[in-house]
């Protein structure tokens, strides 16, 4: 152990040897006082700052490490994929397909009272659909995930009315805050949703949504 750099018995010396100073009792209180300054600064860092941010894209279970305090989690359904827009064969007969729905994220834990569902985006389709409702668990914000995979429409030479609804919807994000002296060491168990799959036309494919993901602040 040290203080301000140097060892105890130096700093005793300085405080209370019967022959010090004023000088060396002056010097020997700055070192106490600079290094209960280092260590107050030091705890701050400790207890204001996250000590883990992660995210998570895959696995099925997480520990949280042992001495945690508290844990911010967000947690976002996968994206829809894209639709399309095509003529069907022979540039006739336009067609339509879908994109597929954004899978839903989950997470629990029995023992911190915690289930998250964190809703998938909806598919890009002709008609129009909604942001995907019924994510729970935490603080709802509909659409505000991963993204949604972009629509296509028409392809060159061919002029087709544009239905901007091909493209997939975002997946909606749920995050919640747990502080408690027994959140170390619990186990998360989760699954992460997939993205929505791209629709394939006669002569253009779409993009798929982005997968959902996990946002763990640890402290």
């Amino acid at each position: 152990m040290t203080i301000n750099g140097k060892t105890l018995s130096t700093v005793q010396a300085l405080v209370t040897s019967t022959a010090t100073n004023e000088g060396d009792f002056r010097t020997g209180v700055g070192d106490v006082l600079a290094q209960v300054n280092a260590n107050q600064e030091a705890l701050a860092i400790a207890v204001n700052c996250p000590q883990v941010v992660t995210t998570l894209t895959s696995g099925t279970s997480y520990t949280i490490p042992t001495g945690a305090i508290a844990i911010y989690i967000r947690a976002s359904g996968g994206g829809g994929g894209g639709g399309v827009e095509t003529p069907g064969q022979g540039d006739s007969d336009p067609s339509y397909p879908s994109g597929g729905a954004g899978g839903d994220t989950a997470i629990s834990n029995s023992s911190l009272s915690l289930s998250i569902t964190a809703k998938g985006g909806t598919a890009g389709q002709k008609s129009f659909s909604g942001i995907t409702g019924g994510s729970t668990g935490g603080s709802v914000q509909a659409g505000k995930g991963a993204e949604g995979g972009q629509g296509r429409t028409g392809y060159a030479g061919n002029n087709i009315t544009s239905y901007p609804t091909m493209s997939g919807k975002p997946g909606s994000l749920v995050s919640t805050y747990i502080k408690s002296s027994t959140v170390g060491g619990k186990v998360l168990t989760y699954s992460i949703g997939a993205g929505g799959a791209a629709a394939t036309g006669q002569f253009l494919t779409a993009e798929a949504g982005q997968p959902g993901f996990i946002e763990l602040w640890i402290w």
